[in-house]
């Protein structure tokens, strides 16, 4: 399939089954940027679905917010929470797509700034936030304890 097949569209009830499949099931629990009282169930007005010649080919999933307590200046913010392109779709631009297809619909909704994050090991990924625009804020350390 060549790049421009990729068609990046808003999800529908139906994509759920296809990204559970790709993923898993898609929930804000457990997320330090979100209030999971208010979006335990996905929201498919935040989750867009790339296509390549009509296939599944990922998603990308976001929710906005207000003040976030990393950054309380910023009065309306998106968080991208999760971006999955299916390994066969993978190196074909679908990851850009979707980021910047987010971009343009977070802006619209009035979102003044976007936030993501992503392992420090993951290269990828990192290359593909950069390229579009994204720059490192902040870093955060994860401690362990282990019994013995």
């Amino acid at each position: 399939m060549k790049r421009k097949d990729t068609i990046i569209r808003p999800s529908t009830s139906h994509d759920l089954q296809s990204v559970r499949a790709h993923y898993g099931p898609i929930d804000n629990l457990g997320d330090p940027f979100c209030q999971p009282a208010i979006t335990k169930k996905p929201r498919l007005d935040w989750l867009i679905i790339a296509e390549i010649g009509g296939q599944y080919a990922g998603f990308l999933y976001w929710h906005i917010g207000e003040k976030p307590f990393f950054a309380p200046e910023v009065a309306k913010f998106g968080h991208i929470r999760e971006l999955q392109v299916l390994k066969k779709f993978q190196e074909q631009g679908v990851g850009r797509k979707l980021n910047e297809n987010a971009l343009v619909r977070l802006r619209n909704l009035g979102v003044t700034d976007v936030f993501l994050s992503t392992s420090e090991t993951n290269d990828v990924a990192k290359h593909l936030y950069e390229r579009v625009g994204f720059r490192q804020f902040r870093k955060q350390i994860q401690y362990r304890f282990a019994f013995s």
